[in-house]
């Protein structure tokens, strides 16, 4: 009698205990199918395509893991799916998220294309366990139940214009050794100026030259020359990255120096917008520094008193060249973004009001570039009291004695540049070094992080 007793609820408790195990078995097999399908959404492949292509993805994984025909409200293995929802799968698309549900998954597709692309996949599933033993629990089926979600990001596509200070300032040496050389053979002058009829040095053979020529014969390093390597080796860097990263760059090269045309050395292209990138690292090996006719005549019937950087006559020029910056994400029609980079010593010399030098640059110009969405990066090759200490014309007081006005420099490049954007390397610091530091700065910059 008591066994009698004791059967129905051991019965019970033995059915639904298998029942409840089935469940969570099966629970656990389709949470691992959400989790697979939830990254279906995110492939690299998929962040190139469209939310609703994303989620449709995500759906058709989900099924086919689990084995059942989307919408179909079959049974399978004794899971109950459930069949299409009389809205369909696509219910809205507000611009950022898609949401789909059929009756048995739900999928959320949101994209963030502040900058760059980062999109996040959820999708969540309702079903049933079949119960075995059903008639005797009076409960035909278990509801199950979970899921998942996935987030990735993309770099963006980006083009980069670079612009290389080439004025005669930036034939400075690199290195000190270079400095303390060049002035032992130019009687104190630590600039390499390129003036053909002011050959008042002796080079390596002996023989009269000017202060460029001299800097050259004894192999001296120059800052310019040192810019046009690092441009080069930032190239072969932005292709390997473009690669790591799955993104398209493409860039641009132009110099400047003097503003007006009749100086052989102004705002130039030297290379057109390519996404050919090797192009642009053979494009900078042609920048040549500022030739001078003699000092503060650029041909023999033009004399600028060496106003040689003309730092708003290029900003304004590169403003009208760079087209507007999209977001820079695989989605047709949405152009890439957009860095100008800047290599230069900062010193501003154009207009030479009351034969005063400018020094710093002028900020506003900068910000015209910015806010239109394109930031700026810049390298300061940091201008020395050096350069200067000993000239004469540069520290008398009526034209602003530059050594003091030196320090204005880098705070105004600090203010020109998106923040974090600006690098600065001095005497015997490495210039290619410092601008691919830059360069990486620039592009981890650009991607969303969450």
């Amino acid at each position: 009698m008591i066994f009698g007793f004791a059967l129905l609820p051991i019965t019970f408790a033995t059915g639904m205990t298998i029942d409840y195990a089935r469940a969570a078995r099966t629970q656990t097999r389709l949470n691992a199918v959400t989790d697979a399908a939830a990254l279906a959404g995110v492939t690299p492949q998929m962040l190139s395509k469209t939310r609703l292509e994303s989620a449709q993805a995500v759906a058709n994984m989900w099924y086919a893991q689990a084995g059942v025909t989307q919408c179909s409200g079959a049974t399978v293995n004794r899971v109950i799916f459930n069949p299409c929802a009389a809205s369909g799968f696509g219910l809205s698309d507000n611009g950022t998220t898609f949401t789909g549900y059929d009756g048995t998954i739900r999928v959320t597709v949101t994209d963030n294309n502040a900058v760059g692309l980062s999109r996040v996949v959820n999708i969540s599933y309702d079903a049933r366990s079949e119960n075995i033993f059903g008639n005797l629990l009076a409960q035909s089926s278990i509801a199950i139940g979970g899921t998942s979600t996935t987030n990735a990001k993309t770099a963006p596509n980006i083009d980069f214009f670079v612009m290389l200070d080439t004025s005669g300032s930036m034939a400075f040496p690199s290195t000190s050794a270079g400095i303390t050389l060049l002035r032992s053979k130019t009687g104190g002058c630590a600039f390499a100026c390129h003036s053909t009829n002011d050959a008042t040095a002796r080079d390596a053979s002996n023989n009269l030259r000017d202060y460029y020529g001299v800097a050259t014969s004894f192999g001296i390093p120059l800052r310019v020359d040192e810019a046009k390597t690092a441009v080069s080796n930032m190239m072969t860097l932005a292709r390997t990255t473009a690669n790591n990263n799955n993104a398209t760059y493409q860039a641009a090269l132009y110099s400047f120096a003097a503003a007006d045309a009749r100086a052989n050395n102004v705002f130039r292209k030297l290379q057109d917008l390519t996404p050919t990138l090797s192009l642009v690292g053979t494009a900078a090996n042609s920048a040549s520094t500022s030739l001078y006719y003699s000092n503060g005549k650029p041909t023999k019937d033009y004399t600028n008193d060496d106003t040689d950087t003309a730092t708003s006559d290029a900003f304004t020029r590169i403003n009208a060249i760079m087209p507007n910056p999209g977001n820079g994400t695989k989605a047709a029609g949405d152009p890439p973004q957009k860095i100008l980079f800047v290599i230069t010593d900062g010193m501003r010399d154009e207009s030479r009001p009351g034969s005063k030098p400018e020094v710093a640059i002028d900020t506003a110009l900068c910000q015209t570039v910015k806010s239109r969405g394109i930031r700026i990066a810049i390298l300061y090759t940091e201008y020395l009291t050096d350069a200067v200490t000993g000239d004469d014309w540069s520290i008398q007081a009526s034209r602003g004695n530059i050594l003091n006005r030196i320090p204005l420099i880098e705070p105004a490049l600090t203010s020109c540049a998106s923040p974090g954007l600006m690098y600065k390397v001095t005497t015997d610091g490495d210039i290619s070094a410092a601008l691919n530091k830059l360069f990486l700065a620039s592009v981890s910059n650009a991607h969303i992080i969450q």
